[in-house]
């Protein structure tokens, strides 16, 4: 009785398993433990027969002193602690590596030549590995590898063969490789050690160095390897669902379980929409150029809501870009005519399909990427007069190209009022996709509850439009605006032509610190509210909230962009931290 290899968990893949919960704790939901606890139960099951097999047939044997001496059929408790473990360490770093992918996106259509030619190199595979297997000698144990994992592959590559090829391939051999090497140096140290021997009649006896046989190099990898595509299987099954409920007008009252997403999986008829996936892969592609903030927010949130949320983003980013990059004012006033005339006529035609003939003309007037980001709005889980009032942010925004009259923001009040136009109905929309996918949330059924938070939602926006105003004096400058209101600049002895002229004048710091102040002021005024909504979207908020509230504290400490012309954008790291923390801390 000994405890080497007990020490071996302790020392290396016991830490391991904790720091990487540590990592993810924050951003672990319901259906990750799911899909983790259903790999490790199927991992432990199917893991006491081959160890148990390889025992004693003596290809593996344990060290006496180096083993507790407890054994399930044979095998030391401690080897089946190391299926287990290495499992939860897999899944836990494809948690991390794929937590920001937008799933339906990679929901391709049937590849059958591909999933044929991959079927028949997994099935020749097996059937070499069997007859080595028969064989015996120093090839039992490769045989066996090959032979035992060959099955379990075949199935999972037949179900979501075309899934696993669209998903980011650094992410899938990221997941592959990085436990894989790190199993490989721990299960070194073990050989090397005498804790776990590996029987020289049943092996090859090449090692690529001193303890690593051929045959373990190949054993951790072929089992990480299964470990990964298990969890591609179910996100595939998660993507279909997924997709299936964001494209239904009908409330979401639970999203299944696991269990019940690949029941659904193996009988369910449903095909995705390519149209849908190939304007969703667009639509997350636009929000993640344009504004990083709400991309990484975005990335926690899960199911149909962030599909949701991605549509409704990138309509706002696509009608905004088309406002303010217009040549002249008449251009941008007929986009912004365009987008309210199409907003309408999907509203008033339906939810879930393309616009009504009637606005044929518009249609084919209108830029395309306008009409696509519009024919993808949700618009069965939004109000057509919160869009609207957007857009009537949009036309006050027309005073700026013309020649003359006076600047749109004289006042505080003027840029409450428009900062309430073009974020806080942002935020209120938002907030209404949250009451639909939600449904028997107290948020949701509570009409007084519900006023009060969307009331802070409005100040909320309005005090992330305040940070944007701030961090973008010289941008807007070099596009002939100016959005701080004239008496804060008159109070220190400018005007909107100073700005213009100097938009880096050390007088505008002062300026910019009561712009802050501001969206500091409304922000704290809002921020009690959040803890009303549903858990799932507490933190996501949050993270949103948080990624620009950092902006408005990196300027404060006078951190600007090198060239004035872009943003300033904190740093990924930075960025990471503030999402941790709003998630880590979102009760």
């Amino acid at each position: 009785m000994g405890l080497d290899y007990v020490l071996v968990h302790v020392t290396y893949t016991i830490p391991l398993a904790g720091f990487l919960t540590l990592v993810y704790w924050p951003f672990m939901t319901r259906l990750d433990w799911h899909k983790t606890s259903t790999l490790v139960i199927i991992s432990f099951i199917a893991a006491i027969p081959w160890n148990s097999y390889l025992v004693r047939r003596h290809i593996w044997t344990y060290a006496p002193d180096g083993v507790t001496g407890w054994t399930l059929y044979d095998v030391p408790v401690e080897a089946v602690l190391s299926s287990i473990i290495q499992t939860y360490n897999t899944c836990l770093v494809y948690l991390i590596l794929t937590r920001r992918l937008v799933l339906p996106m990679y929901l391709g259509t049937v590849a059958r030549k591909e999933t044929l030619t991959g079927a028949l190199i997994i099935l020749l595979a097996a059937f070499l590995g069997l007859i080595a297997l028969l064989y015996g000698g120093r090839f039992t144990y490769s045989g066996f590898i090959v032979a035992w994992t060959g099955p379990f592959l075949l199935v999972q590559w037949l179900f979501s063969s075309v899934f696993f090829m669209a998903l980011p391939r650094m992410a899938l051999i990221a997941s592959v490789a990085l436990p894989t090497f790190f199993l490989w140096t721990v299960d070194t140290i073990s050989i090397n050690r005498g804790t776990l021997t590996i029987e020289t009649p049943t092996k090859l006896g090449f090692q690529l160095w001193s303890g690593m046989d051929i045959e373990e190099m190949l054993f951790f990898l072929a089992t990480n390897v299964m470990i990964v595509f298990g969890l591609a299987c179910v996100d595939h099954a998660i993507a279909i669902a997924t997709c299936q409920r964001a494209q239904s007008p009908e409330a979401v009252q639970n999203f299944p379980s696991s269990f019940g997403i690949l029941a659904q999986f193996v009988t369910n008829k449903y095909h995705p929409d390519k149209q849908f996936v190939a304007s969703l892969g667009k639509a997350a592609a636009r929000l993640a150029a344009s504004s990083q903030a709400l991309h990484v927010g975005s990335a926690m949130f899960q199911g149909p809501l962030r599909v949701d949320l991605i549509f409704l983003c990138s309509f706002f980013r696509v009608a905004g870009s088309l406002v303010y990059k217009a040549q002249d004012s008449e251009s941008a006033r007929i986009v912004i005519e365009q987008c309210d005339q199409l907003l309408e006529a999907k509203f008033a035609y339906s939810a879930l399909s393309p616009f009504s003939p009637g606005s044929k003309e518009d249609k084919l007037a209108a830029p395309p990427e306008l009409i696509a980001a519009i024919d993808s709005l949700p618009v069965s889980r939004l109000k057509l007069g919160h869009l609207k009032c957007v857009l009537e942010g949009f036309r006050k925004d027309l005073v700026f190209s013309t020649k003359s009259g006076p600047l749109p923001f004289v006042t505080e009040s003027d840029l409450d009022v428009y900062a309430y136009h073009v974020a806080s109905m942002v935020a209120v929309s938002m907030l209404s996709l949250v009451v639909h996918h939600f449904p028997d949330h107290e948020f949701a059924v509570n009409v007084f509850l519900r006023r009060r938070v969307v009331d802070a939602g409005e100040r909320m926006g309005q005090a992330l439009y305040y940070i944007r105003v701030a961090r973008d004096i010289a941008c807007d400058a070099a596009i002939n605006r100016v959005y701080i209101p004239t008496t804060w600049l008159k109070q220190q002895g400018l005007d909107p032509a100073d700005v213009l002229a100097s938009p880096t004048d050390s007088r505008l710091e002062l300026v910019r610190d009561r712009v802050l102040d501001r969206a500091e002021f409304l922000s704290a005024s809002a921020r009690e509210e959040i803890k009303f909504l549903p858990e799932e979207v507490r933190g996501p908020f949050l993270a949103i909230i948080d990624s620009y509230m950092a902006i408005g504290e990196a300027l404060r400490r006078g951190v600007r962009p090198e060239n004035l012309k872009y943003r300033q954008r904190p740093r990924t790291e930075a960025r990471l931290w503030v999402v941790y923390r709003a998630m880590a801390l979102r009760e």
